[in-house]
């Protein structure tokens, strides 16, 4: 691991250079000790004032150096001019993309500041992970002594966050971490995205489901606990409450590293949680996500839709050559709550209309299960779903939020004489409103 840690020689950039040198130390890696020498002000000064700053400079970097250098560390160091942010994301880039590692508050900073300057200026042009240090020794004894670091990974299923999440096994890698992984959201919000309005409950122990399985294909060697809370309104400072809560040494957050306009209408999180958490943070960019590898697409759970159709139907046929032996397949068929037999419609208050309704939704049941056992699904669970909605394309979407499959199989036209489920403008819907990978089934004459 290549880290580059800035200094102004005060005590806090002291402990950042020594965490900055042991994680050198752990990967066989390198350090690159930065300070920057701020001559803004004396830029029109005499030359001989010029000079002896940079010779003091130099000489105390040295020495700094050389003390982080008994730690088994290879320091090298630099010694630029200018605004210290500019130089710093420099220099990491130049490395190839080096982790940054800085003190919260500079030696300049005063009393009361939450987040200095130059840390917070570092953040919004940082093109590689970043870690903003409070309080050091937590992370020392952890790469030092061997204690266990408890980590709070924020998650929000963006790619961002997954590669918060690889970063955070990086470091899981290096010694003991009990890592917890945290979403905050709106629980009627996410309850309504699944079609479950009046079960919160449900959809947020779908959302713990969903969370645990990604991030057990991300990282199957380490156990991560999912906690979900309910978004008061800043998300920022509910991340900070849980790290409180949670008593976690480092939290690791994915940033989308907005314009500055962006963040005046929108806001940063990563950054609000920069200035808010008490504990120390590691960030992670955008931008530092072409640098992340990338996690191999893994298929074990599909969700095949259906309107019992030829091609609907081979919607499932499809889920089935691709699901693994251990995997499992969602089926399923979406019946408009007011449907009777024949393919007429009524409304509950039809004398015929119960009976009538219980029979057709019979049928498709026995017409699903028969279709399941001529496909043949071997060692492959499939789950039978019967929907009642009156917007196929509504209660797909939400059956695919409730049931998060790696893959959906739908048939892009198809029609029964009682039902029109996947049409062409269901797939459509489904292309525009379908967050997870999708497989169109084309009619094999066109």
């Amino acid at each position: 691991m290549r880290i580059v840690c800035g200094t102004d020689f005060s005590d806090r950039a002291g402990q950042a250079g020594t965490v900055g040198a042991l994680l050198a130390q752990r990967t066989g890696g390198d350090l690159t000790l930065v300070h920057v020498l701020d001559t803004r002000g004396s830029l029109f000064g005499p030359g001989a004032l010029l000079d002896a700053l940079d010779e003091a400079a130099r000489e105390r970097l040295a020495q700094t150096a050389e003390a982080l250098r008994a730690l088994g560390a290879q320091v090298s160091t630099e010694l630029p001019a200018g605004w210290p942010d500019e130089a710093l994301v420099a220099e990491a880039m130049r490395r190839g993309g080096a982790w940054l590692v800085l003190p919260a508050l500079g030696r300049r900073d005063g009393a009361g500041v939450r987040l200095g300057k130059t840390c917070e200026r570092t953040l919004r042009h940082a093109q590689s992970p970043m870690l903003v240090l409070r309080d050091a020794s937590p992370l020392i004894t952890w790469l030092r002594d061997g204690q266990p670091l408890r980590m709070l990974v924020a998650y929000d299923f963006t790619p961002q966050a997954d590669a918060a999440v690889l970063c955070a096994g990086q470091l899981a890698a290096l010694g003991a971490c009990r890592p917890v992984a945290a979403f905050v959201g709106d629980p009627q919000r996410e309850a309504a995205r699944m079609g479950l309005h009046d079960a919160p409950a449900e959809a947020q122990q779908r959302l713990r489901d969903e969370i645990a399985r990604r991030l057990a294909r991300a990282l199957p060697a380490l156990p991560i606990e999912v906690v979900v809370a309910a978004d008061e309104g800043d998300a920022a400072a509910q991340l900070a409450q849980l790290a409180e809560r949670e008593r976690a040494d480092l939290i690791v957050t994915g940033s989308h590293q907005r314009g500055a306009v962006e963040r005046l209408f929108s806001g940063s999180v990563a950054l609000d949680l920069m200035r808010e958490a008490p504990t120390n943070i590691l960030v992670v960019p955008g931008a530092a996500l072409a640098a992340v590898t990338g996690l191999p697409p893994v298929v074990r759970r599909i969700l095949a839709a259906t309107d019992l159709s030829p091609l609907g139907n081979q919607a499932l046929a499809y889920a089935l050559s691709i699901a693994p032996p251990n995997g499992e397949v969602i089926l399923v068929h979406v019946v408009s709550p007011n449907l009777m037999r024949d393919g007429q419609h009524g409304r509950a208050s039809y004398a015929q209309f119960e009976v009538e309704h219980a029979e057709v939704l019979a049928q498709r049941r026995a017409a699903l299960q028969e279709l399941v056992a001529q496909a043949g699904a071997g060692e492959r669970s499939v789950r039978i779903e019967l929907v009642e909605h009156e917007r196929p394309d509504r209660a797909l979407i939400e059956a695919i939020e409730r049931e998060a499959p790696d893959l959906v199989c739908v048939g892009t036209l198809g029609r029964t004489g009682a039902s029109a489920v996947i049409l062409g403008s269901t797939a459509q819907a489904l292309l525009r409103g379908c967050r997870r990978p999708l497989l169109l089934v084309q009619p094999q004459d066109r």
